[in-house]
């Protein structure tokens, strides 16, 4: 199969997903973002990150070109968190660009449940692996990847403006768990 990064839009924009919360007292529900989220997503981004933080003009940018695609979570209606994946034409590999938890839904089981919604993305989308970049430091992160089945495929030194070097992750998506 070969990868299907440019599928018509109405494809993507019915597919939704639901998690149980860790503690099973909430239901997390994802969608695809769509560019009205702009607010939603700059606001968890800045909540989340102190730095590599991608900027107001970045995200509208991202979120109207199609090519990264943005998870967006909520818990009882609030926005609780978002996952920015990327796809490259010709390419069987897909790429979390950032995974952000809004701080009062930390803890919950939103960021591994954007992490299962990604990998369904990807198979639905005709992409057999997922790949992100962690910093080395980040061992909270590492855990989440680790835990969702990520393997450490390597090291990028240098990776981040404050020389920090970066952890590559990758993980399979079978394409037996995106199938209609």
């Amino acid at each position: 199969m070969s990868p299907q990064t440019d599928l018509p839009r109405a494809f993507d924009d019915d597919l939704r997903w639901r998690h149980d919360s860790r503690d099973g007292q909430a239901v997390i529900e994802l969608r695809l973002a769509r560019r009205g989220d702009l607010d939603t997503i700059d606001d968890i981004e800045i909540d989340s990150f102190t730095a590599d933080r991608f900027s107001r003009r970045n995200l509208r940018r991202m979120l109207g070109a199609r090519k990264t695609l943005f998870l967006l979570a909520h818990i009882a209606g609030e926005p609780a968190g978002y996952l920015a994946l990327a796809f490259r034409r010709g390419s069987a590999i897909s790429r979390i660009y950032s995974l952000a938890v809004a701080p009062d839904h930390r803890r919950a089981g939103v960021g591994q449940a954007m992490l299962s919604a990604a990998i369904d993305l990807t198979a639905r989308r005709g992409c057999h692996l997922v790949q992100l970049e962690v910093r080395r430091s980040n061992t909270r992160a590492i855990g989440l990847y680790e835990g969702a089945g990520f393997r450490l495929r390597g090291t990028r030194e240098a990776y981040y403006e404050d020389g920090e070097a970066a952890l590559l992750f990758e993980a399979d998506a079978p394409h037996g768990s995106g199938e209609r």
